[in-house]
């Protein structure tokens, strides 16, 4: 009789194997946003213009907290996320086909919030 750790394994190794036959795999790179806002990743072809690519809500100008919260010592109001901006070095996260912006690279002379 096989074991549920036995038939883990089985699960997992048929699946790897799966994997390494499609030639999948998730690409990650970084880019830079140019003037026009069009995505130039350093690697994969582009410009990407704006709106063909998808951004995360931590690189879209979205406000996390729309109401004063305070949990613990910590207080919190109005929280708006960076936007991004021509000249940006961005990490770009390929799902398949379509590029995915998920944050900004901190760069030097970067002034830090207070």
């Amino acid at each position: 009789m096989t074991s549920n750790i036995e038939k883990l394994g089985e699960t997992l190794q048929g699946r790897m194997h799966t994997v390494k036959k499609s030639s999948s795999s998730a690409l990650i790179e970084l880019g830079t946003i140019s003037s026009a806002l069009a995505l130039e990743p350093d690697q994969s072809p582009g410009p990407i213009p704006e709106g063909d690519y998808s951004i995360c809500r931590t690189v879209s100008d979205k406000v996390m907290k729309k109401k004063k919260v305070v949990t613990g010592s910590v207080y919190m109001e109005d929280i708006r996320y960076q936007k991004l901006k021509a000249g940006d070095r961005v990490l770009i996260v390929w799902c398949g086909s379509e590029p995915v912006v998920i944050d900004l690279i901190a760069g030097e002379g970067e002034e830090d919030d207070e």
